[in-house]
């Protein structure tokens, strides 16, 4: 009876909270909320208020975690770690781990300076973007939508869906919370200029924030694109204005890609995968990727920090990928089969499909296929369709009896409580680099899932200084995929610098078996034989893996093979942490 009784207030509370009062110049304000002290808050922001503190609250347990150490984190630590003032030049003019991302760059820096290498500021950074980009979406859905009670809806769910764990807690992800912070406020900027006469002021704000979102993520490129899909939103007129006014966006974005295209070069991102997929397999990739991505949106289970690429047997890839297709259908079924407010659920389909485009697998690979902290910003579309949706039937309310009110109440608020503790469970999870690599391969989703655990796991160990425990790792890794080429590489690279060459020389043979133009194995493989003794061996395996565009070859010839006594020894490479001198990012 105390349950229902609580059910009751609390739907007596909504009722008043979508009242307004009617003011001497005609508009609505929402009726302010009496607290305390002759205190007063209006509804809309009584709820955001609400909402930043569940989620802080949520994600305060985060600022007991550590570094990922073997997982990029350690990688921008060396990047930042330098004395004196921070180089602000310098990060504007180069690039960190194959990416141009220095405003992430220099949040860090700026932490590092604060607190040095505490993790907890830069975690409480991280959370302290999340928090400023819920509210920045509660007020652009406020604004998009005509609801404070939609706006609110999709707000908490993108406060609290646990596949926003990754982008918040995991240090290396700053990009994906800055580049949003910018990417929202632009949004923001974007539907007060088409509000406000179109004034050059409100425009030239869009484009900085755009720029600064770039300049934090490449991700951000897609921003021109979402511009048009709130035109749809807003029902602008096909002008040419319309048009002409997007133009210098998308020059930015080619700029961009440009610099984020030398970027990658410069680290050798250029596809490396186990298994290599026409043209026909990567369009069923991409419809696997957009399902999955819709499936862990409604059921966000089994999550993990590693999801590897579909294996190829017998040419063919598994069935679960062609039937992914059906999950695609029936979530475009669902957003065109609604009459009323379509137009709202055909955008949030089009912004969840033109911001995660540049992730999926089409023309280019990273080392996963899915990532959770891909969905930061794509998810919002589909929050708005669930927003909207959720809003309409509160609207509507007065049509259903009060049993069905109360078990859909009931349901809400067992949601909000299940996806939050879905989320803390999964802030445990990224503790440190041991659990989280741990968590992926007891989960045993695959044995390519385990296999790049256990690799990680090996890095980890190696940049713990523990040799023995890393090559065991790189052992069980292999004992999952024998033809894993970055397992094998670093394998090779610790027996080489163990004393074990002719052991290092048999991974690298291995390597480049698998894959003939893999430059880092012809180039560790040169170095192996140096060591040996042997440099004629060794210079013409720099010469294979410079062909092949690898400048430290092209280095190790200038001073061994040419004839030249430059002064120096020759450089051991470090270890291949799948996030830096190898081909395939894990793109933070």
């Amino acid at each position: 009876m105390h349950k229902i009784q609580h059910l009751i207030s609390w739907e007596t509370i909504m009722k008043k909270a979508e009242k307004t009062t009617r003011v001497s110049s005609g508009k609505r304000n929402p009726e302010h909320l009496v607290l305390p002290g002759k205190l007063s808050l209006s509804y809309p922001h009584a709820a955001i208020l609400l909402i930043l503190t569940f989620t802080f609250l949520l994600y305060a347990g985060a600022l007991r975690n550590d570094f990922m150490i073997g997982w990029d984190d350690g990688e921008y630590l060396t990047a930042i770690s330098g004395e004196g003032s921070i180089n602000v030049p310098e990060i504007f003019s180069s690039f960190h781990l194959g990416m141009y991302q220095p405003l992430a760059v220099l949040s860090m820096a700026i932490n590092y300076k604060l607190s040095g290498p505490e993790p907890w500021i830069f975690i409480l950074t991280n959370i302290l973007l999340h928090l400023m980009n819920t509210a920045l979406v509660f007020l652009l859905m406020r604004r998009w939508m005509k609801s404070w009670i939609a706006g609110a809806i999709v707000a908490l769910l993108f406060a609290i869906h646990p596949m926003h764990v990754e982008p918040v807690v995991w240090i290396s992800a700053r990009s994906s919370g800055l580049y949003a912070l910018f990417f929202l406020l632009g949004l923001i900027a974007y539907d007060k200029y088409t509000d406000q006469g179109h004034s050059l002021r409100q425009y030239l704000y869009v484009l900085l924030f755009f720029v600064l979102a770039l300049f934090s993520k490449s991700m951000a490129a897609t921003f021109p694109l979402v511009l048009l899909m709130a035109d749809y939103l807003k029902q602008r007129k096909l002008r040419w204005r319309l048009l002409t006014e997007k133009i210098p966006f998308f020059a930015v974005s080619i700029i961009f890609g440009l610099v984020a295209i030398r970027a990658s070069a410069s680290f050798g991102h250029i596809t490396v995968l186990e298994q290599d997929y026409n043209f026909f397999q990567r369009i069923f990739l991409i419809l696997y990727g957009i399902s999955f991505y819709i499936l862990k949106l409604f059921v966000p289970l089994n999550l993990s920090a590693i999801y590897a690429y579909p294996e190829i047997s017998g040419g063919k890839l598994p069935a679960y990928v062609f039937s992914s297709v059906i999950v695609l259908i029936a979530a475009i079924a669902v957003i065109l089969y609604r009459r009323k407010y379509r137009r709202e659920f055909i955008s949030g389909g089009m912004f969840f499909l033109i911001t995660i485009g540049m992730v999926l697998p089409l023309f280019w690979s990273r080392i996963f296929i899915t990532a959770d902290r891909y969905t930061y910003i794509p998810y919002i579309g589909f929050f708005m369709i669930i927003g909207r949706y959720a809003a309409n039937l509160w609207e509507t309310r007065n049509t259903i009896d009060k049993t069905t009110r109360r078990m859909m109440l009931s349901a809400s608020v067992l949601l909000v409580i299940i996806l939050g503790a879905s989320t803390v469970s999964r802030i445990t999870v990224w503790k440190n680099t041991p659990t989280l690599l741990s968590d992926v391969i007891d989960k045993k989703r695959s044995d390519a899932d385990m296999a790049h655990g256990y690799f990680y796991l090996g890095n980890y160990y190696d940049a713990e200084n523990n040799a023995a425990e890393a090559i065991k790792y790189y052992d069980l890794s292999l004992s999952r995929n024998p033809s894993y080429l970055l397992a094998l590489n670093n394998r090779g690279i610790l027996k080489g610098k163990s004393g074990q060459i002719s052991t290092a020389i048999a991974d690298f043979d291995q390597a480049i078996r698998i894959k003939p133009d893999y430059a880092e194995a012809w180039y560790n493989r040169g170095i192996a034989y140096f060591q040996a003794g042997e440099p004629e061996h060794a210079c013409a395996d720099w010469k294979e893996s410079a062909s092949h565009g690898f400048a430290p070859a092209r280095q190790a010839i200038g001073r061994y093979c040419t004839g030249e006594k430059i002064p120096g020894q020759l450089q051991i490479p470090g270890i291949e942490d799948g996030s830096g001198t190898i081909p395939g990012t894990r793109d933070n």
